[in-house]
């Protein structure tokens, strides 16, 4: 069974937050400023024509529209991940794991149950959480742990 490891989501949430994004892009807010000064600053005598203001906001309507599908296909993926984390600790359950924890520990034992932390399921072995992140391995059909 592959298992998707969560490091991606980690990266969507960072872009989605603006931490990587690149500073020299223009941007919604920086596009509507060089519009209100182009339009303070505009000649008295020559405005700016109607057809240039109109292509101008265009322009604008269009980036806002863009962001606003990035941001719904952002959420979109992010939910897509969840349901496939979910889906797959529920075909975990009952299966053998083995688990490197956070710790340093390492765990063998069998997922008894799928539980919600964060947003994010995760597996139970031993009455314990744990994330994806800290399966190594999964066996089916395993009933004695010295042949795991």
């Amino acid at each position: 069974m592959y298992v998707n490891t969560v490091g991606g989501v980690a990266e969507l949430m960072r872009q989605r937050e603006g931490i990587e994004r690149d500073p020299s892009a223009l941007g919604k807010d920086q596009f509507l400023q060089l519009l209100i000064t182009q339009l303070k600053h505009q000649d008295p005598i020559n405005p700016v024509e109607d057809k240039e203001f109109i292509a101008q906001l265009a322009q604008f309507s269009s980036l806002e529209q863009m962001q606003n599908l990035n941001t719904t296909m952002s959420d979109l993926m992010l939910a897509q991940q969840k349901l496939t984390s979910l889906a797959q600790a529920t075909g975990m359950i009952g299966k053998q794991v083995e688990l490197s924890t956070h710790d340093g520990e390492s765990i063998i034992g069998k997922v008894t149950g799928v539980q919600f932390k964060e947003g994010w399921p995760q597996i139970m072995v031993g009455g314990k959480l744990y994330g994806f992140d800290e399966v190594v391995a999964i066996r089916e059909g395993v009933t004695d742990e010295s042949t795991v």
